[in-house]
């Protein structure tokens, strides 16, 4: 009997007394960008001023006082990194095992341990110094040691985070949504996301602006973040909290925006936003703030229209109710595709036609899972050319995943408007076969590195 097989795409996340009370990290900070200001940037015709030349874009805080470098400390860093990788092989053994209280508490213990360690010491990385400890690979970016454990510890929270879903345990779920959302808040502090996110925006507020070299952890970090910040937005709403539904919706909005294709399908991601805009437009509407109703339902219908699905009609009777108070303004940025804000420069071409790869059925039978990392150009005509293999977890996987690169359709590249050929694209090509084992999210082992242990069959 044929096992099920289906494969991800990726362009370049009945026990009810678990507590996670050890799930809080120690992070103490003031976050540099208000939640209101998301709301802000998504429907900027919905505020008198919308102005954002009152936040200061901050650079990454590692390495900046050179005095605080201390060459033991890293030596006690990569000991604690074998630590922390010990409690992450764990919680994927678990998670097979479909174990989740385990999962949670196992989880725990690793937060504990990272409480004490120095992977989130604000005083340790401002002295960290990536060459004394290399770079690691994960899902195609470059990203410095640090930074690794950083986005495993993330990787740890979301797993038990899906472990409590998967258990029913709403104030669980919560609880660890809540952790990671600070954990996100905190790298966006400290990691220099703010410059990351002004970057892409085109909005630079300094004259000149040191390009930021740790965005990819800024870009690994939106997926979870708006994830962490969805739950919350839900809770929100169960609470009636309708103006702090409105921003985390718009926080969520931006941050699913701002992941890379090499984690999340435009499918996905669409319907991620979709649900968020439905979900801010029904609590503004409670608000009677019928600017923010009005665009929201609006965008809302408009979005469900371009990827199928028929759009609610209290949602167009609603929009019709704030159109009682509101007139819309012409002003939005917005797009069905892309969202909010949209920089200036950035190519404007989605996936239009994707043929999965056929699974190679040696490998198959052997259960072998794997990935392909693919590179190629895109032509103004939106097909590909010059497709090569970056690297894969089995030499098996690369030939079937080439065939398939060769026949993927875009739509029209633009770059400034300008239609304009793409070089150097990447996709992320996952082999794997479908188990109940197997949490939302899962990608095989080997994927997280561009040099994996190649094996013959």
């Amino acid at each position: 009997m044929l096992k099920k097989v289906y494969f991800v795409f990726i362009f370049s996340l009945s026990i009810l007394n678990i507590s996670a009370q050890d799930s809080k990290l120690d992070l103490v900070f003031e976050d540099l960008i208000p939640i209101e200001f998301y709301t802000q940037l998504q429907f900027p015709q919905c505020n008198s001023d919308p102005s954002f030349s009152n936040f200061q874009i901050e650079e990454d805080y590692a390495g900046t006082v050179s005095d605080f470098t201390n060459i033991s400390d890293h030596k006690i860093l990569e000991r604690q990194s074998k630590k922390l990788r010990d409690f992450q092989q764990q919680i994927i053994k678990l998670n097979g095992k479909q174990e989740y209280a385990k999962v949670i508490e196992v989880s725990e213990e690793a937060i504990s341990f990272v409480n004490d360690s120095l992977i989130f010491k604000q005083r340790f990385l401002r002295g960290y110094d990536h060459r004394l400890l290399g770079f690691y690979s994960l899902r195609g970016y470059q990203i410095d040691f640090l930074s690794a454990l950083q986005y495993t510890t993330l990787s740890i929270i979301n797993a038990s985070y899906e472990a409590a879903k998967a258990l029913g345990n709403k104030e669980v779920v919560l609880d660890w949504a809540e952790t990671g959302f600070k954990v996100n808040r905190w790298i966006n502090k400290y990691r220099g996301c703010s410059n990351n996110l002004f970057t892409k925006l085109n909005w630079s507020l300094k004259e000149e602006i040191q390009r930021f070299d740790q965005s990819s952890l800024c870009s690994l970090n939106s997926l979870t973040e708006s994830i962490f910040s969805e739950s919350l937005v839900l809770d929100a709403m169960d609470r009636k909290d309708y103006k702090n539904t409105v921003n985390l919706a718009s926080q969520s909005l931006t941050a699913i925006q701002f992941t890379p294709d090499s984690q999340i399908s435009f499918q996905s991601a669409a319907v991620q936003r979709l649900n968020n805009l439905a979900r801010l437009a029904y609590s503004a509407n409670q608000d009677k703030n019928w600017c923010l109703s009005y665009e929201g339902f609006d965008r809302a219908i408009k979005l469900a229209s371009e990827i199928d699905i028929k759009p609610l009609e209290i949602w167009k009777t609603l929009k019709l109710n704030a159109s009682e108070h509101y007139f819309p303004s012409e002003t939005s940025r917005w797009n069905e595709r892309y969202g909010m804000a949209i920089k200036e420069g950035r190519p404007s071409y989605v996936p239009i036609k994707q043929i999965p790869p056929k699974y190679p059925r040696r490998l198959m039978e052997k259960g072998i899972e794997g990935c392909v990392m693919l590179s190629f150009d895109i032509t103004k005509g939106g097909k590909t050319k010059n497709v090569e293999v970056v690297w894969s977890t089995h030499s098996g996987f690369e030939r079937p995943a080439r065939k398939a690169g060769i026949k993927y359709i875009f739509s029209p590249p633009f770059i400034e408007g300008v239609l304009s050929e793409i070089e150097g694209a990447r996709t992320l090509l996952v082999f794997k076969i479908d188990s109940k084992d197997k949490l939302p999210g899962y990608i095989p082992p080997g994927c997280e590195s561009n040099e994996p242990n190649s094996q013959d069959l």
